[in-house]
């Protein structure tokens, strides 16, 4: 198990390797005994920001080393650091490379040689042949090329300027060895993304199989948010490191996200912010699980929880996996970018606390996501907030357009940088109103909170004005404190976030029980869904849909397939024809 809460460490060893770059060593057991070449570790500089950075080497006596480049608010604040200074690790995270070949290339741009070498070193050590071909803008930018040569490396350098070795871009001197003869039998790489871009379709041509690290805004650093979204990967958890195919119907060279999750052009041309859409997939209506709620038939009544994925092809990938209904991230009606992090991590065996602050690219940007989204033929919810009347409206407006088949109003955030609808009735029932009357007969779902005194008089409150079901319950308000430093670890200044995951099943399942009891619409659950037996007991004490979050994390996309499967086994076993009479046993007892 990687170390997932930022835990303080102290600077060992720092020095410059390059006119950008500082070398920052620590001592880590923990980390350094299950770090593999190619992962990264989130680097936090406390009161700051948390960002993921590539091991450069570990050792068996828990010495691990980075390379980071002075290339942003964070990195530049970490270069003003002395030895003896703290700061915060957690990881390692990741896939990363795989060894292969007797003769292996690594080709590295920049301070992408900082992953290499740790694989060069792994590859060395297999007894391997190792060839670095390191490109950078001049001389003074070269990262490990000594010790490259120290581990036992061929080395051959480009810089643009020409001051060292061949002039001109790395991948003109990759395409010139070829040419010349040059055999391998496997092709690393690391840099900028046009360059690996190029080496890809040098060694494609080749048919070298080829490994690519790539670089994408990670917040979590364990799958759970998506902020780091590669054509459905997740980067942090399905990468860094991906074989060459698997890149080749993602936007890999083409273009990113930002923060907010907005796609932004690699390249001039417009057009690259579409994706290769996906092939249409259709689910399974089973018997025992298909399940109609408001109205909207859904294939069975497992869905992921908002926030577990910005974009649509992750939720393509949920649909595939067994979900049946997606729901998307909470969007708003401007783009936001969030907290600095740390924004997520794991607080206890499978509790997690998060306060990401609602990053999301704007509604009007969000329409691209909807379309990859709806290449899977399952239910779409649009997760939406808005602090008052208007914004709602204006999103409301908006997502009509849009193919949705449920609305869900997040009114529940714990940390957002307004206060929560939730907490203001009349204000909750004048959104309800004015969104119910933009988009019906669309059905609006309202998703609260326990931080509120009465979760079932809210909800009555919700329902008298118009909402069509409660989705409930949102995440508990939580503020993790390093005890060390005495500050927050949660990047939200004020340090508040919600906490997510098994500690939250028990209290869920009995505010699902007194909503069943109050209520005339439907209840959907989330909160603390692991397996089937959860589900049945949150059906029995009276929901009808049910949403996964935390799960994802720990036990990956199998985690529909698997409640599907077990949930079935058990309606078999006992005699049910369909889930839908489980719903409010508990209740008919």
């Amino acid at each position: 198990m990687p170390l997932n809460i930022p835990t303080l460490h102290r600077i060992e060893e720092l020095k410059k390797a390059s006119s950008e770059v500082k070398v920052f060593n620590f001592h880590s057991e923990e980390i350094a005994k299950q770090s593999e070449p190619g992962q990264f570790v989130m680097v936090w500089d406390p009161g700051i920001d948390e960002i993921p950075i590539s091991i450069a080497d570990a050792s068996p006596d828990g010495e691990i080393e980075v390379a980071i480049a002075d290339v942003g608010d964070c990195t530049h604040n970490l270069h003003q650091k002395h030895e003896g200074d703290l700061i915060g690790l957690r990881g390692p995270y990741g896939r990363g490379f795989s060894i292969d070949g007797e003769r292996i290339c690594m080709v590295a741009g920049g301070y992408g040689a900082a992953p290499l070498k740790f694989a060069a070193k792994r590859a060395k050590e297999l007894d391997k042949g190792v060839m670095v071909l390191e490109g950078a803008r001049s001389s003074a930018e070269l990262l490990y090329v000594k010790e490259f040569e120290r581990i036992g490396c061929e080395v051959r350098i480009a810089t643009e300027d020409g001051s060292e070795g061949y002039k001109g871009l790395i991948t003109d001197l990759l395409e010139e060895m070829r040419a010349s003869g040059e055999k391998f039998e496997q092709v690393l790489t690391c840099g900028p993304e046009l360059m690996m871009r190029r080496v890809c379709e040098i060694t494609r041509s080749e048919r070298i199989p080829t490994q690519v690290s790539v670089e994408r805004i990670v917040k979590c650093g364990c799958g759970a948010c998506g902020s780091c979204d590669l054509g459905g990967y997740r980067v942090c958890k399905d990468g860094p490191v991906f074989n060459v195919e698997e890149l080749e119907r993602t936007e890999f060279g083409n273009w990113k996200r930002e923060k907010s999750g907005k796609r932004i052009s690699i390249k001039p041309d417009a057009s690259a912010l579409l994706s290769i859409p996906p092939s249409q997939f259709t689910p399974e209506y089973e018997p025992l699980l298909k399940t109609e709620v408001c109205g909207v038939n859904f294939p069975n009544p497992i869905a992921n929880a908002a926030g577990f994925g910005v974009s649509g092809k992750l939720l393509y990938r949920y649909a595939v996996a067994g979900a049946g209904a997606v729901v998307t991230k909470s969007v708003g009606r401007y783009e936001r970018e969030g907290y600095p992090n740390p924004s997520f991590f794991e607080i206890s065996p499978h509790s997690y606390v998060n306060a990401m602050g609602l990053p999301n690219p704007g509604i009007r940007n969000y329409v691209l996501e909807i379309e990859d989204a709806k290449h899977a033929d399952v239910p779409l919810i649009l997760s939406i907030f808005g602090k008052n009347v208007e914004e709602c409206r204006e999103v409301a407006e908006v997502a009509v357009k849009y193919p949705i088949d449920m609305l869900e109003f997040n009114a529940s955030c714990p940390h957002t940088d307004f206060v929560a609808v939730e907490n203001n009735p009349k204000l909750l029932s004048g959104i309800i109103k004015e969104i119910r009357s933009i988009v019906h007969p669309v059905p609006i779902a309202v998703k609260i909170s326990p931080n509120v005194g009465d979760p079932a008089g809210l909800a009555m409150t919700a329902e008298k004005a118009g909402a069509d079901a409660i989705t409930a319950i949102n995440t508990v308000i939580a503020r993790p404190i390093d005890h060390t430093l005495n500050i927050p670890l949660l990047g939200n200044p004020t340090g508040y976030g919600g906490k997510s995951g098994k500690d939250l099943t028990v209290g869920g399942k009995d505010i699902i029980f007194a909503l069943y009891k109050e209520l005339k619409i439907p209840v959907i659950a989330v909160g603390g869904i692991f397996s089937a037996k959860d589900v049945i007991e949150y059906a029995r004490n009276g929901a009808c849909l049910f949403q996964v979050g935390s799960a994802l994390v720990s036990e990956g996309f199998e985690i529909f397939s698997c409640i599907n499967k077990d949930l079935k086994a058990y309606l078999v076993a006992n005699g049910y024809k369909n889930i839908g009479e489980l719903m409010g046993e508990a209740h008919r007892r």
